[in-house]
């Protein structure tokens, strides 16, 4: 069988995207970025300019006033297909999108989305016989995507005939399920710092540390950039708190994994959670919050301790039809601060804390959630199910 070339043109794309080429066997996979990609620690925003941040810029607000999707015009005489992310094509090759959130071929703007000329671009592009496939990042992707543009039912039934769902590859192999600590409980946290409920996570190990005095210990993988002096000071008076600056290599990362044996993410934001599947893939027990596509690798009760109905959501949960509340930085982290000023993040606080103390108690089920773990992604996340379905897509799509 002759080889299907895949060209994928885009710069300023995440690993995970990348790594969609590895382990392809009737699949040439050709990144070919337009422009020189540079990525640099020092280029994340400190606290107070984050806290701040408004998406305003004049392409923006053109893109608003216009209604402009992520679309773009791209030829090519040498590939068979072509491969893009969040954003769709005008071309002269067939080709595949892959989609994150439901907001995603709209710059992630509400306004754009709910704008009838982006919608009649993203359907003149989406409905054309170029298109073959629309792959969605979760299922919570795929739901949100047609939740929130409500399209009338014979043109969703079109674009559901087009529709599919691949996980992103995280090229980590299953380790061994983890056994009960025989002496220290090592936690282990990676995300923005406010953003991913790490301040609550804080909290409810200084109530886990009064309790249970050194049976537990807590590792902080974050941004320190982007916390508060006065938070970073609190972090570092805490007894069995280990604070790391986000500059590690993935050797580092996966030793950490390895080293620790719960993973905690309580993220009142998130479009996916890859630091998850590195968890399930290192047999760690999950506490998270039900937070989009989180459920799909922490499912509470054989995995994990899942905190519901977090006050923060963007979306509908029932629908999960975006909202765009928080399209700027600066509204959420508004509506956090609040939140937490008048003690209505408590309830997380003392959620993340109980599911600490049963893992602490309980050898049996922190063992259970552990294998099953491993498990799930073994069934859902491994990069040979991930590259089977996404060649399988690829294959499908150049026909």
């Amino acid at each position: 069988m002759k080889k299907i070339k895949v060209l994928l043109f885009q710069p300023y794309l995440r690993q995970h995207i990348l790594n969609f080429g590895r382990g392809l066997k009737n699949v040439d996979f050709d990144w070919q970025p337009t422009k020189k990609v540079r990525y640099s620690y020092k280029t994340l925003p400190e606290f107070e300019k984050e806290i701040n941040r408004v998406k305003k810029n004049k392409i923006n607000i053109l893109r608003q006033i216009l209604g402009i999707p992520n679309i773009r015009l791209k030829y090519s005489s040498s590939h068979d297909l072509l491969f893009t992310y969040g954003c769709m094509l005008f071309s002269n090759k067939p080709f595949v999108t892959y989609i994150e959130t439901g907001l995603a071929p709209f710059n992630y703007n509400h306004v754009i989305a709910r704008h009838p000329l982006a919608q009649l671009l993203f359907l003149a592009s989406a409905l054309t016989t170029n298109c073959k496939k629309i792959v969605f990042m979760s299922e919570a992707a795929q739901k949100s995507f047609f939740s929130t543009l409500n399209y009338r039912d014979s043109l969703r039934q079109k674009l559901e005939q087009k529709c599919t769902v691949v996980y992103p590859l995280v090229p980590t192999k299953a380790s061994l399920s983890k056994n009960f600590p025989s002496q220290k409980m090592k936690i282990l946290f990676a995300g923005v710092f406010y953003m991913k409920g790490g301040l609550e996570l804080v909290h409810a190990f200084q109530k886990l540390e009064e309790a249970h005095p050194d049976q537990a210990e807590l590792t902080l993988v974050t941004a320190i950039r982007m916390i508060r002096p006065t938070d970073v000071e609190l972090i570092r008076n805490i007894k069995n708190i280990n604070l790391v600056d986000a500059v590690l290599t993935e050797e580092e990362m996966s030793n950490l994994y390895a080293e620790n044996h719960i993973f905690c993410l309580p993220t009142f934001r998130e479009g996916f959670g890859l630091v998850l599947v590195e968890a399930l893939a290192h047999g760690m027990p999950i506490i998270t919050t039900d937070q989009f596509a989180t459920t799909e690798m922490a499912i509470a009760g054989y995995n994990s301790f899942v905190y519901p109905d977090h006050p923060l959501k963007d979306y509908q949960p029932k629908t999960f039809a975006m909202l765009g509340k928080y399209y700027h930085p600066r509204d959420f982290y508004r509506d956090l601060f609040m939140l937490q000023n008048t003690g209505e993040l408590l309830l997380v606080e003392d959620f993340i804390y109980t599911s600490l103390e049963t893992y602490l108690k309980s050898k049996s089920l922190f063992e259970n959630h552990s294998r099953n773990s491993i498990k799930l992604f073994q069934e859902k996340f491994s990069s040979d199910v991930i590259s089977k379905k996404i060649e399988g897509v690829f294959i499908e799509a150049a026909r």
